[in-house]
């Protein structure tokens, strides 16, 4: 099988509040550059449209790597995670493969004040010949 890495990933920028169409690929990796340790709160939502109400998934292992945050009752919360952050690089994996189209990860917690983020979509579906 031939590999081109060009046709197989795809870098987005992340601007809060913006869907990603995720559109041929089934895996991204966030990266996020963290100023000031702290916890990191993920919260992924997906939607058939870009402009159509997002909601959360019914996926528990999104970001496989990544503890899922648990309810009052111990249950998992799905498309939530609570990550303890370093200063420095943080590269999160995240599996698109039970999501819809279009996809938004808001981003808060004592160790978003600062950061700066980007997506790189991977996993394409199809793959060159």
């Amino acid at each position: 099988m031939k590999r081109n890495l060009l046709q197989n990933v795809k870098t987005v920028p992340h601007y809060i509040g913006t869907a990603i169409d995720r559109q041929g690929f089934l895996s991204a990796v966030l990266g996020a550059s963290i100023t000031a340790a702290g916890v990191l709160t993920l919260t992924i939502t997906h939607c058939d449209t870009a402009t159509g109400t997002f909601t959360a998934p019914t996926d528990t292992m999104i970001a496989p790597k990544e503890k899922p945050t648990l309810d009052a009752q111990g249950n998992i919360v799905p498309g939530v995670y609570n990550i303890n952050a370093e200063a420095g690089l943080l590269n999160i994996d995240i599996d698109l493969v039970g999501l819809k189209q279009f996809v938004t990860i808001a981003i808060s917690g004592t160790a978003s004040v600062g950061a700066s983020y980007a997506y790189v979509l991977g996993d394409a579906e199809y793959q060159p010949v």
